[in-house]
């Protein structure tokens, strides 16, 4: 007895994809092109440094906004409060 191979011929084929992919749909660049600055490892003072030797935390903002919620319970009590981190 010889093993036979059967392949898909039908319309309907399409290449298997992993399950954690099957709901995966194209990632669209962003309008706005911005490029980030080259960034290296100061061995002496531990910190990121751009191409001028500028400490990457003074660099300009990045525009990001970030809004956090903190739940605190106590004595059955909820306490609720949202701060704003804005950059």
């Amino acid at each position: 007895m010889t093993a036979q191979t059967i392949e898909a011929t039908s319309p309907e084929a399409q290449p298997l994809r992993p399950f954690g992919l099957t709901k995966a749909v194209p990632v669209t660049a962003p309008d706005t092109a911005t490029t980030a600055p080259v960034l290296t490892l100061c061995p002496e003072r531990q910190i990121s440094v751009t191409e001028d030797g500028i400490p990457f935390i003074h660099e300009p903002s990045m525009a990001s906004e970030f809004m956090t919620k903190q739940q605190t319970r106590e004595d059955s009590q909820l306490d609720e409060s949202t701060d704003n981190d804005k950059d």
